[in-house]
Order: structure tokens, then C-alpha cells, then sequence
């Protein structure tokens, strides 16, 4: 009984002096290579700052943030592809890219990181957004940023394999938040199985 007492307190002691609430890295120090093979990864610079999808360990709504995910196919008679990221180590941090394509399903190609208006309520969507609320690069930063009809970026689609399910690219993008602060994101890419609509 002795043994297991000291093992729950070393345990303990592992847990809360492994976390160091200061740390400003978003979660490894390297982006993961491109690929295009759906091995589902993703990563980019935020900031200059390295970004990758991940939960802490102890999630307990793991289930409802999921920390990666990719949607495409055809809804309401439109092509849709929709790819959500989430990282909740110290801190929040999500990035989430969207494009619509009209009736045409997606091709390997250039795509813009912008915004869309849809055409069946004339609503202008971000087809680039990410959110932010924790320290990047040591400044602290808690918002909302969106890309909008004036900046944006470029979102290149290098592999679709609709047998395997899975679309691999890169991407990069400039977004604004309601107080006029940038955030920059760069040398993403993604290589993701996607799930149909």
C-alpha cells in the first residue's frame, strides 16, 4: 500500500511540474514535413511562432474540439471544404480554413483565402480565421482575426484522392481582428483524410 502511495505522489508531482504555464510554444518546435499520403498532419507559422493541432492530455471534452478535422463534398448543391484545427496547450489556438466552390467540385490548383458571399443570402464568409488566446512569440494575444475582401491569402490544393479520402496542400494567409491587429500565418500545410458532408 506504501508503494502505491508514493507512486500516486510521484505521479502527481510529474503532472504539475511538467507544465510551465509561462512556455509560449504552441506545441513542438518543428512543423511536420509535407506530405501527401492523408497521414494527417498539419502545421504552420503563426507569427513566426510554430503552430500544430493538439490536446493536452487530460482533455476532457475532447469529444466536442476536435484537433483536427476536414469536411468536404457537395451541400445544398455546393462544393464545400471546410478544415478546423485546434491546439488547447497552454492556452487556446485554432485555425480553421473554408472554401466554397459553386456546383464544381475542387481540383488540385490555387485557391483564395479571402472571402466568400454566399449566394443563397449574399453573407460574406472568411474563408481564413484563427483564434488566438495564449502568448505567441511572448506577447500575450486574445482575439478573433479574419481574413476579409481586402487581405487574405492563398490556399494551393496538391493532392485530392477521393479513393483514399484525402486532400493534401499548403497554405498561407494574412487576418485582421475588430481592433485592427494582424496576425500572419505562414508556411502552412496540411495533408488530411476528410469525412463527406
Amino acid at each position: 500500500m506504501k508503494r502505491i502511495y508514493l507512486f500516486f505522489i510521484a505521479s502527481l508531482f510529474l503532472v504539475f511540474t511538467g507544465c510551465d504555464t509561462e512556455d509560449d510554444n504552441v506545441v513542438n518546435e518543428e512543423l511536420p514535413i509535407s506530405t501527401i499520403a492523408g497521414l494527417n498532419t498539419f502545421g504552420c507559422l503563426i507569427n513566426g511562432q510554430v503552430y500544430v493541432p493538439e490536446q493536452e492530455s487530460f482533455c476532457l471534452d475532447c469529444e466536442d474540439a476536435p484537433k483536427l478535422q476536414l469536411t468536404y463534398g457537395e451541400v445544398f448543391e455546393e462544393y464545400r471544404f471546410s478544415l478546423s484545427t485546434f491546439n488547447d496547450t497552454d492556452g487556446d489556438v485554432s485555425v480553421a480554413l473554408e472554401l466554397f466552390n459553386g456546383n464544381e467540385p475542387l481540383t488540385e490548383g490555387l485557391y483564395s483565402l479571402s472571402q466568400t458571399i454566399l449566394e443563397t443570402n449574399d453573407t460574406p464568409v472568411a474563408n481564413a480565421t484563427c483564434s488566438i488566446n495564449k502568448k505567441i512569440n511572448g506577447e500575450k494575444i486574445e482575439s478573433e482575426f479574419y481574413s476579409n475582401d481586402n487581405i487574405g491569402g492563398v490556399l494551393e490544393i496538391i493532392k485530392i484522392d477521393e479513393e483514399k479520402k484525402f486532400i493534401s496542400g499548403t497554405f498561407y494567409f494574412s487576418a485582421l481582428d475588430g481592433n485592427g491587429q494582424f496576425v500572419n500565418i505562414t508556411d502552412g500545410r496540411f495533408d488530411v483524410t476528410y469525412n463527406s458532408f
